[in-house]
């Protein structure tokens, strides 16, 4: 059975952003970690993939914010933020 679009989770969100991001479709990668995270504002693994994603556009202030998201979300993480914003004040 196909789920459908209002039936999507989080979860279904994220796996179709990463697929998109590894297709080259950045974009459409972004959009789909938005809908992961406006299902769950507090999936971090969304968060943190979605700014290592505007890091590698070059959009530095999103990749900021997002990156301050996840370490709001889960302050552990800090050091793989700081794989790809070493200078993030946190």
């Amino acid at each position: 059975m196909a789920v459908e679009f209002g039936d999507r989770t989080e979860y279904d969100w994220f796996g179709e952003a990463k697929i998109l991001e590894k297709a080259g479709d950045f974009e459409g990668a972004l959009k789909a970690f938005e809908e992961a995270i406006k299902l769950n504002p507090s999936f971090e693994k969304a968060w943190f993939y979605k700014a290592q994603l505007h890091h590698r556009l070059g959009q530095k202030d999103e990749a900021i914010a997002c990156a301050k998201k996840t370490l709001e979300l889960k302050p552990a993480w800090e050091k793989h933020v700081r794989k790809f914003l070493p200078d993030i004040v946190v």
